[in-house]
């Protein structure tokens, strides 16, 4: 979950619960951008890459066992998976083989 700051990371404690809740299903990363280097925040920082990608999420060849949500600002569907009114995945997501039926675009 891409963020500027930890205080902007939105339904925080859902996706905490969520993860707590489905740890075989669900994984929510914290990657921020702007975060005070003396927050005490020991997360991930800077942007969604793909070496990111690649160490958190599954991989494509696991086929319908992956979902991936992308949302956000037109630079981060440019960046990640193209456009956002487009079916087809490209960026760093089609450039490791994910599909459309594994990106939902919202």
């Amino acid at each position: 979950y891409g963020s500027r700051e930890s205080s902007d990371i939105l339904g925080e404690d859902m996706l905490k619960q969520w993860a707590k809740d489905q740890p075989e299903k669900f994984k929510s990363i914290d990657v921020l951008s702007n975060e005070p280097e003396n927050s005490g925040y020991n997360g991930e920082r800077g942007f969604i890459d793909k070496e990111k990608i690649q160490k958190y999420l599954p991989p494509a060849s696991l086929g319908n066992d992956v979902i991936i949500f992308v949302c956000g600002p037109p630079i981060m569907y440019k960046l990640l998976c193209g456009p956002r009114d487009e079916k087809e995945v490209t960026g760093i997501l089609g450039e490791l083989g994910y599909t459309s039926e594994q990106v939902f675009k919202f």
